[in-house]
């Protein structure tokens, strides 16, 4: 059997205490690990399907940034994020508020859908697959 890697979408966010609440308390994912080494230093690492999103704050000056990395809120990228029950979780996350970018629907390539912005601006989209 080949052994496979976790996948994760890691990026920085200015937003990290709103970020962290909107993942873990509006979505319910489940934390997986965090962190909170300094005020430069602090991480949560959520489920997300068969892989993980992964938050990380900003470092408030360069000392602490890498050179290899880029800081900048994500653009132009989305995630999508199957779900078993995906009538269930739209009417939880429109219980409690969550605007969505796209109500749900059922799209022509087989997907019922919808999608939300996270607080960095980024897409959501949940997906359940329809055949």
């Amino acid at each position: 059997m080949e052994k496979k890697g976790a996948f994760r979408f890691a990026y920085f966010t200015e937003k990290f205490a709103e970020t962290r609440k909107f993942y873990e308390k509006t979505l319910q994912f489940e934390l997986a690990h965090a962190w909170d080494r300094d005020e430069h230093d602090k991480g949560a690492l959520f489920e997300a399907g068969a892989g993980f999103i992964e938050i990380l704050l900003v470092p408030g000056d360069d000392e602490h940034k890498s050179a290899g990395l880029d800081y900048r809120s994500p653009q132009g990228a989305f995630m999508g994020i199957q779900v078993w029950d995906i009538d269930a979780l739209f009417a939880r996350l429109k219980s409690v508020g969550v605007t969505f970018k796209q109500d749900i629907t059922d799209q022509t390539w087989g997907h019922r859908s919808f999608s939300v912005i996270e607080p960095n601006g980024l897409v959501l989209f949940f997906f359940e697959e329809q055949f």
